[in-house]
């Protein structure tokens, strides 16, 4: 299959990537615009062959998009083409400006390829691809009439994505984030990594570094450490627990109903998928007698079991680890050490592994 080179201009719109990243990373996908030119009313001279370049993508078959302003590059993973209004999926900006928009661009994954460097662009993007709809001649960087989507084909054809990985998590990333990202997802997490949440992931790999260029000073202060493992724990169980409620709750709706309290504020459980609550608080629903006899009928024994000794009496140790350091006492390399250990999985299993792992698990009950 032809890929496609489209071109962006960032005067128009100064966060243009960062913000289809923002709902890519929100949603899962994003749809990408190509915007209609205005005071420019020329047909695209190959719009028959680009209909039917459209209509062949899907998810299985999915097509390389490349964006570039010559500055820098990226690549789309593009499953789906479409004339229909997709701007819910899209940045705001698409509606605000009431902008036209000719086709959208169904993204599910991105990859930065070169950032602000015009010459290794055109050295090693630029002029490994060729134009077959015109005369099969390598892409002209000067002097050119080309009119976008330009249809292309790699001269070395190269496979960007991976149905294992989701690059887009790495854009924007320093080589020691994704060094150390490399590192856990070997060592500790496997592919349980993708399944985090970008967030838990950024806060562990960022934990992570600070642990590593400190852990030789005695007198450093390691409370950002732990409320940076603190935060990838919270986020991810958060996740847990909303995927177990949201089980319990199938089997038994009235569930639902049942009340509870967070800084003298009132909830039933149906407000837990929309207020975060503190990490108390799972501890005390999955107790309630109405929860819990719910839980201990149709939760499988593997994942109530992992639940009821493993998962609650690693809450009970964080929240005594975070409390420590809640006050403006300084937290000690023993400290950071013992909660990363816990995490990481290091002479023990790793509670945040557990974590990921059991939330997959109930999602497929």
């Amino acid at each position: 299959m032809y890929d496609l080179l489209i071109l962006y201009n960032p005067r128009y719109q100064s966060d243009l990537i960062d913000a289809h990243l923002a709902v890519l990373r929100q949603k899962g996908k994003v749809a990408f615009g190509k915007v209609r030119v205005k005071n420019n009313d020329m047909a695209h001279p190959f719009k028959s062959e680009l209909e039917k370049l459209y209509a062949s993508v899907n998810e299985k078959d999915f097509l390389h998009l490349f964006i570039t302003d010559y500055a820098n590059l990226y690549v789309a993973k593009v499953v789906k083409i479409t004339h229909d209004d997709a701007s819910a999926d899209a940045p705001s900006y698409y509606k605000d400006k009431n902008l036209a928009v000719e086709s959208w661009f169904i993204i599910t994954d991105m990859r930065e390829l070169f950032r602000d460097d015009f010459a290794a662009i055109r050295d090693n993007f630029l002029s490994m691809i060729t134009t077959p709809l015109r005369g099969n001649h390598t892409y002209a960087v000067y002097g050119n009439n080309y009119v976008y989507p330009l249809i292309i084909e790699q001269k070395s054809p190269e496979q960007y994505f991976s149905p294992s990985e989701l690059c887009y998590k790495n854009i924007y990333k320093s080589e020691e984030y994704l060094k150390t990202k490399d590192y856990l997802s070997r060592f500790c997490f496997d592919s349980l990594v993708e399944a985090m949440s970008p967030d838990s992931v950024d806060n562990v790999i960022s934990a992570e570094i600070e642990f590593e260029q400190n852990k030789q000073n005695p007198l450093y202060d390691f409370s950002s450490v732990i409320v940076k493992y603190s935060k990838t724990m919270e986020r991810e169980l958060y996740g847990l627990f909303c995927a177990l409620f949201d089980f319990l709750a199938y089997k038994q709706e009235s569930i639902l109903r049942v009340s509870y309290s967070v800084q003298s504020r009132n909830y039933t459980l149906e407000d837990i998928f929309e207020h975060k609550p503190n990490l108390g608080t799972y501890a005390f629903l999955v107790r309630n007698s109405r929860i819990n006899s719910v839980f201990e009928s149709y939760t499988p024994k593997k994942i109530k079991d992992a639940i009821k000794y493993e998962i609650l009496p690693f809450i009970a140790k964080l929240q005594d680890i975070r409390n420590e350091n809640v006050h403006g006492k300084s937290a000690t390399l023993v400290e950071a050490k013992q909660l990363r250990e816990l995490i990481l999985g290091i002479a023990c299993a790793s509670s945040l592994a557990l974590c990921v792992r059991l939330k997959k698990e109930i999602s497929l009950l």
